[in-house]
């Protein structure tokens, strides 16, 4: 995997979890702690389970795969992904 440029990708995390009313706010607070405010951040149910999904730019490949570790690693949460891409230029 070659190193990106925090300045020119954004990273999208996905996480599923059993339903748990506290797991958004750990989801977020994440971020947070290291200063960063994600550009859209979505929680729902579906299917019996919740989904959180949180775009964030500004991470280097470190910190974002460290983020996708810890929120593997919360409890109720069933996986989490991590996939990165360019950021989309203004019009």
């Amino acid at each position: 995997m070659t190193p990106s440029s925090s300045a020119d990708s954004v990273r999208s995390y996905a996480v599923v979890a059993d339903p748990d009313v506290g797991l958004s706010s750990r989801v977020l607070e994440q971020f947070a702690k290291r200063d960063l405010l994600p550009e859209r951040f979505l929680a729902r149910v579906e299917a019996g389970l919740l989904h959180v999904e949180a775009d964030c730019a500004g991470m280097d490949d470190v910190v974002a795969e460290h983020v996708r570790d810890v929120l593997a690693s919360l409890v109720n949460v069933r996986r989490a992904a991590l996939v990165t891409r360019p950021r989309r230029l203004a019009a």
